[in-house]
């Protein structure tokens, strides 16, 4: 009896000894097929689009990765994004999108450069970012061997908090200007504009204003004619964020131009957008639907085809956006309609799109266009414009609509590698 039990006993222990040999090692193939241990051979290939980068100091000092020329290929595709942020400086956003590399998913890295950096330290700070979030790829292949990283602070130091004594504003401005003289015509253009900003998380309060001076000389053996445009624009606004997708603001705004025959147009306007996507992933897509309307109070330099010197007018308007970034390209596309409350025939529908999209390896388009379909020019003069206005370009012209459209390819073929820096004539 004892020896029987002893028997089953062994069997038993044998059983659950296989049984559980085999559960583990079905758990370690588990593994082993989610997770590879085995370091891929050469360098992670990286492909970079999106902004205008310094690809030659990139090269210099990113030798740990092999660039190529065609995401096609690449192990790694990043795209770059940059928007302005409250100080004035830039937020970069870099996209890591994962192509050969099974055991990541996409993510998205940060950095911020201030608004007077120099381009030395910009480029660095670019640099020193990606190369971070390149560091698990590098990992998985035997590059990792070659690379070793070093922390430059000092031990027990402690960061301490900064304060802002403008508490985020900021005040930026600027001045352009450009000459250009022939011996029967002078060409001067000046603009001025001013900026003053603050933006915190949950507010965003926005001031712009540019005046811009455009003068034109023309001159033959009797007579000397000149033209002089001048446009002024002021833009104030505040937005309140109310939810991951809510915003709401008011928007007040001042125009004139003696090209368009308006001494002042000044409006005042509450708007409201929602955004389909958080605002939090906006680096990649967005896509938003904005309301406003709002007073007018309109006064003209000539009587208008309308029979107005001045006039009051309501008008609303609703504008779509989208916008996605994606590996096998970018679109922006976006279109507002507008009409005056008194009179819906008085409109303008206006469509803006910029699409480039990689269609294969190696060969991608890209295509630009606004159209413009204009039912609302009751700023027009109502006398006849001369020939001599015309061809100084002094007035606005009636126009029914406006088209402005181009289109662009890119073939390339050949090595994929793009390493090398030969900055030689």
């Amino acid at each position: 009896m004892i020896s029987k039990f002893i028997k089953l006993f062994f069997l038993f222990f044998i059983f659950g000894t296989v049984s559980s040999f085999a559960a583990d090692n079905g758990t370690l193939t588990k593994i082993k097929e989610n997770y590879s241990y085995d370091k891929k051979e050469g360098k992670p290939k990286v492909f970079i689009e999106g902004i205008r980068l310094d690809f030659d100091f990139m090269r210099r000092n990113m030798k740990f990765v092999d660039f190529v020329n065609d995401p096609a290929v690449a192990d790694v595709h990043i795209i770059i994004n940059q928007r302005v942020n409250g100080g004035g400086g830039l937020v970069y956003s870099l996209m890591y999108n994962t192509k050969t590399f099974e055991n990541f998913g996409d993510f998205t890295l940060t950095c911020s450069t201030s608004p007077g950096d120099t381009h030395e330290e910009r480029r660095k700070i670019i640099t020193d970012a990606i190369s971070m979030g390149l560091m698990p790829f590098a990992n998985q292949t035997e590059v990792a061997k070659k690379l070793s990283i070093r922390y430059r602070g000092k031990e027990g130091t402690k960061e301490s908090a900064t304060e802002d004594p403008w508490n985020n504003w900021t005040f930026r401005g600027g001045f352009n200007g450009s000459i250009n003289l022939e011996e029967s015509r002078k060409d001067f253009n000046y603009l001025y504009n001013l900026r003053v900003d603050k933006v915190t998380e949950d507010w965003r309060f926005r001031n712009f204003g540019r005046m811009s001076i455009r003068t034109r000389e023309y001159q033959n053996d009797k007579e000397a004619y000149r033209s002089e445009n001048i446009s002024k624009y002021i833009n104030s606004s505040v937005v309140k964020s109310l939810s991951t997708r809510w915003s709401a603001g008011i928007f007040a705004g001042y125009y004139s131009s003696n090209y368009s025959n308006t001494v002042y147009s000044v409006s005042l306007k509450p708007a409201v957008e929602y955004n389909i996507f958080p605002w939090d992933v906006s680096d990649r897509k967005v896509f938003t639907i904005a309301y406003n309307i709002g007073p007018q109070w309109k006064k003209y330099y000539e009587e208008t085809i309308y029979d107005k010197l001045k006039e009051g007018l309501w008008e609303q308007s609703l504008r779509l956006d989208l916008q996605l970034i994606k590996t096998w390209g970018e679109i922006e596309a976006g279109l507002d309609a507008s009409n005056y409350m008194h009179d819906f025939s008085k409109n303008q529908i206006t469509f803006d799109s910029d699409l480039s999209i990689r269609i294969v390896r190696g060969f991608s388009i890209n295509f630009n266009l606004k159209a413009e379909k204009i039912h609302d020019q009751i700023y027009l003069p109502k006398s006849e414009a001369s020939l001599e206005d015309i061809l100084l370009n002094r007035v606005k012209l009636p126009s029914a609509f406006e088209v402005f459209t181009g289109i662009g390819i890119r073939v390339q073929f050949g090595s994929i590698y793009n390493n090398i820096v030969n900055n030689r004539l």
